[in-house]
C-alpha cells in the first residue's frame, strides 16, 4: 500500500486517502494543496504564453518600381523618373543607359543623341535600403527639317547676239507668292561678272561660254540657272592690206614665208593675219639693221 502511494500524485493521494477514510495531517494537507495550486498555476502561465501573438519577424525590403517619361525634340531627349516608387522607403539613386554607349544620374535629365534612330533607354534605380530595379524603353530620335519656302526661279533670255557682244535678260525669272527678286548676279564665264535685270557683255575671243544668273529673293532664298552661248567673229579683210617689202633684202626664210602667204591669201582669207604678222616681223628686222 506505501509502494503504490508514492507513484501516486499529490492530489490523487489526497483524495484516495479521503475515500478510503484515512487520517491525513494538517501539515501534510496544506502541502499538497500548496503544491497543487504551484502546479496550476505553472498550466496556467504556459497556456496564456501559448495565447500571446508571436513576435513579428523582420521585414524584407520591397524593391523599388522604376519608370520614366520622355519628351524628344529632334535628337534632344528630355527624361523623367519622377514617376518610380518605393513602397517601403526611397529612392537613392537614378542611373541612366541611353543606348548609345552613354550614361546619366538623376531623377530628371536632359541627353543629346548623336544621330537619327531608335535607342533602347534603361533607367535603374536604388533605394535607401539599397534595393535595385530596372525599366527599358524605345526611344525613337530623328532631325525635323521643315519645309523649305518656295524660293525664286532664275531664267535666262537671250535678247541678242551681234559677234562677241551679247545682252541678256533675267526679266523672265519668278518669284514665289507675296515675293520679290532683290540681286541679279551674272557669270559669263570668261571670268568676268556684272549685274542687274539686263546686261550687255562683250567677249573678247570667239568660242562657247557658260553663262550663268543667280537670282536672290527678299526671303534669301536663291536659285540659279544657265545657258551655253557660242560667239564668232567673222574675218574682215582690211581695206588697205600692208604692202609687202618691193626689195629682197632681210632673211631669206621669212621673205620665202611672207611670198607663200601673199599667194595663197587671196585664195583664204584665214591666212591675211599670218601674213600681217610676217610683214611686220620683217619691217621691225628693217629697222633694226637700217643702215646709220
Amino acid at each position: 500500500m506505501k509502494s503504490r502511494q508514492r507513484h501516486l500524485s499529490d492530489t490523487d493521494f489526497l483524495m484516495t486517502a479521503s475515500r478510503e477514510g484515512r487520517a491525513i495531517s494538517p501539515k501534510k494537507k496544506l502541502a499538497i494543496v500548496a503544491a497543487t495550486a504551484v502546479v496550476s498555476l505553472i498550466v496556467v502561465v504556459v497556456g496564456l504564453a501559448s495565447l500571446a501573438p508571436k513576435s513579428k519577424p523582420q521585414s524584407v525590403n520591397e524593391l523599388p518600381v522604376a519608370n520614366f517619361s520622355f519628351d524628344a525634340n529632334n535628337l534632344t531627349v528630355e527624361f523623367n523618373a519622377s514617376a518610380s516608387n518605393d513602397p517601403d522607403g526611397s529612392i537613392a539613386n537614378y542611373s541612366w543607359s541611353f543606348g548609345d554607349e552613354s550614361l546619366g544620374y538623376g531623377a530628371v535629365i536632359v541627353h543629346d543623341f548623336a544621330d537619327n534612330g531608335t535607342y533602347s533607354t534603361e533607367l535603374t534605380v536604388t533605394d535607401d535600403k539599397g534595393g535595385k530595379n530596372s525599366s527599358k524603353k524605345s526611344v525613337s530620335v530623328s532631325i525635323t527639317v521643315e519645309p523649305a519656302a518656295s524660293g525664286p526661279e532664275a531664267k535666262i533670255e537671250i535678247v541678242s547676239k551681234d559677234n562677241w557682244t551679247v545682252v541678256l535678260s533675267g526679266a523672265k525669272s519668278k518669284v514665289r507668292e507675296q515675293g520679290q527678286i532683290v540681286s541679279y548676279a551674272w557669270s559669263f564665264g570668261d571670268g568676268s561678272t556684272g549685274t542687274g535685270v539686263v546686261v550687255t557683255h562683250t567677249f573678247a575671243a570667239n568660242g562657247t561660254y557658260t553663262v550663268v544668273l543667280t537670282v536672290t529673293d527678299d526671303k534669301g532664298a536663291t536659285n540659279n540657272t544657265s545657258v551655253s552661248i557660242t560667239v564668232k567673229k567673222p574675218w574682215v579683210p582690211p581695206e588697205e592690206p600692208p604692202e609687202p617689202p618691193t626689195n629682197k633684202t632681210g632673211p631669206p626664210g621669212l621673205l620665202h614665208a611672207i611670198e607663200i602667204h601673199k599667194e595663197k591669201a587671196d585664195r583664204n582669207g584665214g591666212l591675211q593675219n599670218s601674213l600681217d604678222h610676217l610683214v611686220g616681223n620683217l619691217e621691225k628686222w628693217l629697222d633694226k639693221h637700217a643702215a646709220p
